[in-house]
Order: C-alpha cells, then structure tokens, then sequence
C-alpha cells in the first residue's frame, strides 16, 4: 500500500490558487514516483541488500571500505561487521562501531561508508507479526542510474469512477502471500459497487488499522484481463483516500493512478499478491515495466 503517492502535492495550479485537475494530479505523482524510484537518497532502486529480522534473529553488515558493492547483510552465525542488528523482546538493537544506535536513528539513516548507509522500519515479517526490515542504500546503485521512467497508460477520465461503499463492520483480517513467500495480514474495510465499461463491479478494500476511528485510507489489490498481458501479472494496487469519517458512504477511485507493487522492480519488498480479480482490461494506470510499450 502507497497511500501517500499523491498526497502534498505541489504543483503550478495549486500556486496560482486554482483546483488541480485529477489529470494534473496524476501528471504530478508520476514525476515523483520516478524521483521515489531514483532520485532521492533513499530511493528504492538504490537498494542493494535487504533484512527482515523477527523476535531473536540478528544481522551483521559486511563489506569492505571503499568498496560500496560489497556491503551485505549476514544473518548466519559467526558474521563479523560493523554494524550488528538483532530482536530482543520485540524491540531492535543495533550496534555500530561498538557503540548503541537509536532505532529513531536507523528509521532515518546510519552511515557506513562513502555513498552507503542504511535504514530501516518495523514491518509485519509474518501475518500480524511485527519485526523490522532495514535496507542498504547504495547511492551509485547501477539500477538507479540506469532508470528512465514508470510507464503508464494514457490518462482517461473513464477510469474515475464513483463508488458505493459497504462496509463490513466486523473488519476480518485477510491474509495474503506475498512476494517473498511470507504472510502479509491486511483487514477488510468493506467492498465498493461501481459500473465500468459496461461492467458491474464489486471490489474490496482493505486497511492496515482494525480501529475503524483510526481508518483514513483503504487499497485494492486486483488483477483484470490484461494481467501478464502488458499489466503486471502479481496485480495492481489502487488507493483510495480523503474520504472523511470511516466507513464513507460513496468513494471516488482513479484508476489512473494504479500502481505496480515495488516488487515489480526491485526484490527487496514484500508485496501482497493480488486475488480480486476485474471482470475487464484495465487500460490504464500503471504497465509492466517487463513489458516493451
């Protein structure tokens, strides 16, 4: 789930004062989507390994100086680096140069050679297991310096529907496997109705939050006939935002703006693979970047 791919943006017709249009909105997260990808130091093409560390498992980072395509994560026993990792009692310790690190520090950035430093974030490591997944971030990373751009399908307002929204005020967990093997535990906001291209549809959303006072976003995780067909095969996910009050009555949702898992370019995440399956070809939003367009 990306729920923030759209929000605060700053873009020529909110400085003049006038409203956005859905179209300009889309304009603008494309651009930084491709800076999210490559061009901010945390970019996710930047990242050359990847931990996911549960209650008890350590890490140690290895590498050697001057050498930035040498720094990997070792979570066999016996590893010897500069940096230790481990779960203890579910919180994370983190030793660098012998000296503790604040988990507030390692959220933002903890270098450790020229161009690498890594950073890290508590996420589910099982279905509604909590652990931490830490990166390392390499700033001359040939993936990132070789990227041009998402590719997306040409904007069309069809795709901006209005929704009817039935809530499901149990808000059940649902689990999903991922793409990396593991679980991934979500919770079902409820479904929306819409007609699209001649199509009725009925869609669940879901939340990371089961305090529905909590609940300010939802995703769809879906697949459509042009799955592996020039859309990505693991499916698409779409947010739906600024909605108010949870549950809404009405929702609007941009297909537009769907978007390809991270898994889709990089190996280092752990996306839900889509199930929800649309009765259509999606002809917009996001296309497989493994596919020539």
């Amino acid at each position: 789930m990306r729920t923030a791919r759209l929000a605060a943006l700053v873009s020529l017709p909110l400085l003049l004062g006038a409203t956005p249009t859905p179209e300009a909105l889309w304009k603008q997260g494309i651009a930084d989507q491709n800076r999210a990808y490559a061009q901010t130091p945390h970019a996710m093409l930047k990242i050359q390994d990847s931990v996911y560390l549960g209650e008890g498992e350590t890490a140690v980072l290895e590498g050697r100086k001057g050498a930035p395509g040498s720094w990997r994560w070792n979570s066999k026993p016996g590893g010897k680096g500069p940096l230790t990792l481990a779960i203890r009692k579910g919180k994370i310790v983190i030793s660098h140069d012998g000296k503790t690190v604040a988990p507030a520090q390692l959220q933002k950035s903890v270098v450790v050679d020229a161009g690498i430093d890594i950073a890290g974030q508590p996420t589910q490591v099982g279905a509604g297991v909590e652990g931490w997944r830490i990166f390392v971030f390499n700033q001359m990373h040939p993936a990132a310096r070789g990227f041009k751009s998402v590719s997306y399908f040409a904007y069309d307002p069809a795709f901006r529907v209005n929704a009817r929204f039935v809530p499901d005020a149990k808000l059940p967990p649902r689990i999903f496997k991922t793409s990396r093997g593991t679980d991934k535990q979500f919770y079902q906001a409820g479904e929306v109705v819409f007609r699209l291209k001649g199509k009725d549809v009925r869609l669940p959303l879901y939340t990371g939050d089961r305090d529905a006072k909590k609940i300010a976003d939802m995703s769809a995780f879906f697949n459509d006939e042009l799955s592996n067909k020039g859309a990505y095969g693991a499916g698409r996910y779409v947010d739906v935002t600024d909605f108010g009050a949870f549950p809404p009555r009405a929702v609007t949702i941009d297909f537009n703006n769907a978007y390809n898992p991270n898994c889709a370019l990089s190996p280092h995440f752990t996306c839900p693979l889509a199930v929800d399956a649309m009765p259509l070809a999606m002809t917009a939003g996001e296309r497989d970047p493994h596919f020539k367009h």
